[in-house]
């Protein structure tokens, strides 16, 4: 048995569908379509009254361009073709070319047979991707599901145009979007409630955390900051979205550089004008860049690129990364802006979740992961090894597991729920207590949602003291290293034996809390060996109120109001 809502993630390049199972471990499940694809082509082509989706249909591109649609889903935040950015449309100058098909609506011209074309919108043609893959899903799990919740940019959520028209294109598959989720919190959220043991906890240690995810797509890469609250109260803090940036960015790198290559050794030129060369340089690049993802060398074979001659050379992955280098600059430079414009320092962001297929490339890891302090914060990524699932299906993942929530609260209004996030009030500071150092221990961290309880136990402190609460504020400090923290540095594969001894000393940032404003003192009188337990309760309003029992009597020691 299955839950009866699918998640699924749409997406520019690929989609993804998933579900839960109704068994004691909930199980979830990526599933794959008729071709064994778990990342499924968001494509479309028609040749001789067939329809071929997905994979198949990207393989029709050399041959069947003209009748071959992909790169739709963009389409859908216009209602009238007059209104697409012209930068917009040549995502589709190489393929089914984006029209006008009448009264100012969007939409393509293909022929379904010899002679015979028809014209479809944006909207039925999305139509058609949902209905296969609904067909897979429904195929698979011999259920007829109706309901789906649907991952998307945020930017698509907030938009009435956008949300109208990808409802009714669900409607035209069969399908009721119950819920609309943001890339990101879906990426996140399949973390947090993942039933897969992992080396992360984001939330299932109780812990506050800030947590910044980066999604890093085919034309897109969004960057989210959380703060992660009260158990798993996820507060969106900010989120930057670049609309040109991502894996295509990988794949013209590496066309432009085999084109240039092959130019060379044949005395051509315009290789990656003509259309047909040009595809099949794309689809080699994408097997070079995955290949390059898990192995250091990659053979290349092309047959026939242009004017008949074949190209067949080899890349190593230093070479790749050197091609790609701008790029991976640009997406570690948004993920440290966008810490930036939230108000914080990397210190301060306990883990970062890398996810989207262009997520899977060790030079964006590795740039990605010298922002941070590795001591301070963990990377989450499928290079790392601390990922529950691949980059690819984290979306679809997050999306059925919120359906699968909503399932659990037996509610009989599934179709009335709010698509959006409530707005509730939070903490614009740190409270903390003052330890027997005179140092602040955070109790509540800046963003907790309002509003909000902690207990805190006291197991070693049996003697009396003075309970003091203060506001605090971060600051980053540096210092230079010590002779005797110096470690030697390990090896990369490449490299020959290394010595540090000559080096000078780094320097080292760590974060100190600064006591601000005195919010309350009040003298605590132990009566028992066992330590005491202190209750932190701030209300909606912010009014604070403080009570310490005994561990074990659970006698009041102190109250604070």
């Amino acid at each position: 048995m299955f839950t009866p809502i699918l998640g699924v993630s749409f997406g520019n390049i690929t989609s993804t569908i998933a579900i839960v199972k109704q068994d004691k471990k909930s199980t979830l499940e990526v599933i794959a379509n008729q071709d064994g694809e778990r990342s499924i082509n968001s494509a479309l082509s028609y040749k001789q009254g067939n329809e071929y989706h997905g994979g198949q249909a990207i393989q029709q591109l050399v041959r069947n361009s003209k009748n071959t649609i992909i790169n739709f889903r963009d389409f859908l935040q216009y209602e009238k073709f007059s209104s697409i950015p012209k930068e917009l449309l040549k995502r589709c100058e190489d393929s089914c070319n984006l029209i006008d098909i009448g009264n100012d609506v969007p939409g393509f011209e293909y022929e379904v047979e010899t002679g015979v074309s028809v014209k479809k919108s944006v909207i039925e043609v999305t139509g058609n991707h949902f209905k296969q893959l609904k067909l897979a899903a429904d195929d698979y799990t011999s259920t007829d599901f109706e309901k789906v919740i649907l991952s998307v940019p945020e930017s698509f959520i907030n938009s009435e145009v956008t949300s109208k028209n990808l409802r009714e294109a669900a409607k035209l598959a069969g399908w009721n979007i119950i819920q609309f989720i943001g890339e990101t919190s879906a990426g996140l959220l399949s973390l947090t409630d993942s039933k897969i043991s992992v080396e992360h906890n984001i939330a299932k240690d109780g812990k506050d955390k800030n947590v910044v995810v980066a999604d890093f797509g085919g034309y897109t890469s969004t960057v989210t900051v959380f703060a992660v609250r009260n158990n798993g109260i996820m507060t969106n803090l900010i989120t930057k979205v670049d609309n040109h940036l991502g894996g295509e960015n990988f794949d013209e790198c590496l066309m432009t550089s085999l084109a240039k290559e092959f130019e060379s050794k044949h005395k051509l030129t315009g290789t990656i004008n003509d259309i047909r060369s040009k595809h099949k340089l794309k689809q080699a690049a994408i097997v070079t860049k995955k290949t390059l993802s898990n192995v250091t060398n990659a053979v290349i074979g092309i047959d026939s690129l242009s004017q008949g001659m074949d190209f067949h050379t080899s890349m190593n992955r230093m070479k790749y990364e050197l091609t790609i280098m701008q790029i991976v600059n640009k997406m570690s430079n948004l993920v440290k802006s966008t810490i930036k414009e939230a108000g914080l320092d990397p210190l301060e962001i306990d883990s970062v979740v890398l996810t989207g297929g262009s997520s899977f490339t060790p030079k964006l890891n590795n740039a990605i992961s010298f922002i941070f302090d590795e001591d301070v914060t963990s990377i989450i990524s499928l290079i790392k090894g601390s990922e529950s699932q691949h980059p690819d299906e984290m979306n679809s993942a997050g999306a059925a597991l919120q359906g699968a929530l909503l399932f659990d609260d037996e509610t009989d209004e599934l179709d009335q729920l709010v698509q959006h996030s409530i707005d509730v009030p939070h903490l614009d500071t740190y409270i903390g207590a003052l330890n027997a150092s005179g140092e602040i221990e955070p109790i509540f961290l800046k963003d907790t949602p309002l509003p909000s309880r902690k207990i805190v136990k006291l197991y070693k402190q049996v003697s009396d003291f003075q309970l003091t609460l203060y506001t605090a504020n971060v600051e980053i400090k540096e210092r230079q290293e010590e002779a005797g923290e110096r470690q030697a540095r390990e090896l990369d594969e490449d490299e020959s034996d290394y010595t540090d001894s000559d080096d000078e000393p780094e320097i080292i940032r760590y974060k100190v809390f600064n006591k601000d404003q005195l919010l309350a003192s009040a003298p605590v009188k132990s009566i028992g060996a066992k330590g005491c337990e202190v209750s932190y309760e701030i209300s909606k309003e912010g009014s604070l109120k403080v009570v310490v029992r005994d561990i074990v009597s659970k006698q009041v020691l102190a109250k604070i109001e």
